[in-house]
């Protein structure tokens, strides 16, 4: 009698939550940096040299925060669905947004800390506006297509493990007290049941740190 093997347990979309956040927190941000670029547009002279540098520090961290979310997706998270799904999986779109985002990204880096002088200010507000353009299309696109394909051919095991190593790298002060910022009551309530004890409180900790750092950027608005 043959042995009975049990199919693996694919992923369910409620396991895809730790990337819907990830793509919240990523638009949440872009969409503040924007308004800050436009009331520096209004008014530089409400933009003294310290908040400047907060500023600059600022869309420093966001920019490799964001690099490192779409080198993850095009080493690991392509791999791991093309080993999955199979080969006929195309990811040439999306792979030529992130191509296209890395010189968006340097570019506003590059700018930053000359702000809030006239002709920088004015390509960094122009630069904002194409990576946001870009972002809210690519972010769309990819929930659209490859949501579908994970939760259609992953293993939870294999999503499970995909999802600790995309967290290595990241920044615990700026990317996780972000997430847990942009959670809704009933999704925080639900992540202090399920995250250690310890994580919590360490979480807690730099969120005063990260309050500061976003106070400084971008005012009574954080």
């Amino acid at each position: 009698m043959a042995p009975v093997t049990t199919a693996p347990r694919l992923t369910t979309d409620e396991e895809l939550f730790g990337m819907r956040l990830a793509h919240r927190v990523i638009l949440h941000d872009l969409a503040r940096i924007s308004r800050l670029s436009d009331e520096m547009v209004a008014d530089p002279s409400r933009f003294d040299r310290a908040r400047c540098a907060a500023i600059s520090d600022y869309v420093a961290l966001f920019a490799t925060s964001l690099h490192h979310h779409h080198t993850v997706e095009d080493l690991a998270l392509w791999p791991l669905i093309t080993e999955s799904a199979g080969p006929h999986v195309d990811f040439t779109e999306l792979t030529g947004d992130h191509d296209e985002l890395d010189p968006i990204l340097d570019n506003l880096v590059r700018l930053a800390p000359e702000l809030p002088g006239k002709t920088a200010l004015a390509e960094f507000a122009q630069t904002v506006r194409r990576l946001r353009e870009l972002l809210d299309e690519h972010i769309d696109d990819e929930e659209r297509t490859v949501f579908p394909l994970i939760t259609g051919y992953v293993s939870a095991d294999a999503w499970q493990s995909f999802e600790k190593e995309a967290q290595r790298g990241g920044r615990a002060d700026f990317d996780l007290t972000r997430a847990f910022a942009a959670m809704t009551a009933e999704e925080t309530a639900r992540a202090r049941k399920q995250l250690p004890f310890l994580l919590l409180v360490l979480v807690s900790v730099l969120a005063r740190k990260q309050r500061r750092r976003e106070r400084a950027v971008f005012g009574a608005e954080a």
